[in-house]
């Protein structure tokens, strides 16, 4: 999936991941941000900086 896609999808949404641990997390996805902008990896950004969520966590990600 393109980045632009990515943006589609699932920027200003609520987003349920599954990660890689088995857990499950749904955030509000603020913004997307990725090495274009400085960041290693893109990066899914909640509310709270302790809520983003990082791609190489992800297993899936479902748009609510």
């Amino acid at each position: 999936m393109t980045l632009v896609q990515i943006l589609g999808n699932f920027r200003a949404r609520n987003v349920t991941f599954t990660l890689k641990d088995g857990t499950k997390r749904t955030i509000f996805v603020n913004e997307i941000e990725d090495e274009s902008d400085d960041q290693p990896e893109t990066l899914f950004m909640a509310d709270a900086p302790k809520d983003d969520v990082w791609i190489s966590d992800v297993v899936s990600a479902t748009a609510l």
